[in-house]
């Protein structure tokens, strides 16, 4: 498996673990939400965006996609650390953290067909 596959299964795994851990210990949707924010910012930002524009030009306009999406997530995480935030912030970053999953994707699909 390639290092963008690895890290996207990572970071997928640590979702995962999120989602669980705000279950079994009754985390509010707010909890969760930031620390989906916080862990995908700093997963993309730290291993996978630099993975991504490592690889073939075409994967260029996919980096600068996923950054401008990093850069509207990294708005909505700050703004629940105000005590009176947008309704939509938690709407906002589930659809941000599904919108980087698929560009992910696409990025590693790019990666498989030029192998």
């Amino acid at each position: 498996m390639t290092t963008l596959g690895q890290e996207l299964d990572r970071w997928q795994a640590d979702l995962e673990n999120l989602a669980e851990t705000s279950t079994t210990d009754n985390w509010f949707l707010e909890e969760l939400r930031l620390a989906e924010a916080q862990h995908t910012l700093v997963a993309f930002r730290g291993r996978i965006l630099p993975a991504i524009a490592a690889e073939q030009p075409h994967d260029a306009i996919v980096a600068d996609e996923i950054e401008h999406l990093l850069d509207g997530l990294e708005d909505l995480r700050n703004d629940l650390f105000r005590t009176v935030h947008p309704s939509d912030s938690h709407r906002k970053i589930a659809e941000t953290v599904a919108a980087l999953r698929a560009l992910a994707n696409v990025a590693l699909r790019f990666e498989r067909t030029s192998v």
